[in-house]
């Protein structure tokens, strides 16, 4: 499982609330790297959000096994992508053709293939944007059926304090190797939650893995949420990963007052 992220800051607002341009992006990205999507690419326009700056567009497909999800925050001039797939893909060509879909000033990746961890990336609630927990889930025991998960995860939103903006998305796929994926997510006004069942081949058993990852705008209480999961999606064990999202945003946000000034520079070239 190649699991890619990258984050972008101090992009053009106009493209981040292209609605045309972020669903040409989820329907080329998967073709330019060798990957099949399991479904047309969903999107959701929010523009009534909790928090005022957190307006944009929330987007995502299944691949078989992963997905492709990407968060534009218009109003912060910031986007979100992760790439998750059961194979590998070619991350710098990913990287390209974002970039240059949706250039900004500053880009941030990093790359896992899970079940090993992400390179740490140290949380400081402070200065980052939100955080993203991940859960490699062995010998899991949870809801496999289509119906059960999509209980869970309608009810799953308000218990750990995250707001959906959509009912729940359940898919099976199957892979190019006959490998069968139940997948589930819900969109958040934070940004996503997802998790990927390893359902195995054709007359042979589960491999008993499933991995679960939420990523939010917003800091939370790590411990009480995790409490929450672990009871939401059982197995024999659980390998946990917290990570940040968008390391140094408060330096690297665009801050509203410049913004507003540049708005009224045309004034000094009026006559006296």
């Amino acid at each position: 499982m190649l699991h890619f992220t990258m984050d972008g800051f101090g992009g053009h607002r106009s493209r981040f609330d292209d609605i045309r341009l972020i669903h040409e992006l989820l329907e080329e990205l998967p073709a330019r790297l060798g990957l099949k999507p399991a479904m047309p690419p969903m999107l959701l326009p929010y523009y009534n959000g909790v928090e005022p700056d957190d307006c944009g567009i929330s987007a995502f497909l299944f691949l078989p096994g992963g997905h492709l999800t990407l968060h534009t925050f218009s109003f912060r001039e910031c986007y979100f992508v992760d790439l998750v797939a059961p194979r590998p893909f070619d991350v710098h060509e990913a990287q390209a053709y974002i970039a240059n879909a949706l250039p900004v000033r500053s880009i941030e990746t990093h790359t896992a293939r899970r079940p090993r961890p992400f390179d740490d990336v140290p949380v400081h609630p402070d200065e980052d944007f939100g955080p993203h927990l991940l859960l490699n889930i062995e010998g899991y025991t949870g809801p496999t059926s289509m119906d059960g998960l999509f209980q869970l995860f309608d009810n799953l939103p308000p218990r750990i304090d995250m707001t959906p903006i959509m009912r729940p998305y359940v898919l099976r796929s199957m892979g190019e190797n006959g490998q069968s994926t139940l997948s589930a997510m819900t969109m958040i006004a934070e940004s996503h939650i997802a998790l990927h069942i390893e359902e195995g081949t054709p007359g042979k058993e589960s491999t008993g893995r499933a991995y679960f990852d939420i990523f939010s705008c917003k800091f939370f209480d790590t411990d009480a949420v995790l409490g929450q999961l672990k009871a939401a999606f059982p197995g024999q064990s659980h390998t946990v990963q917290l990570i940040s999202r968008g390391c140094g945003y408060t330096v690297k946000r665009t801050e509203r007052a410049p913004e507003h000034a540049r708005t009224k520079a045309w004034l000094t070239a009026r006559p006296a």
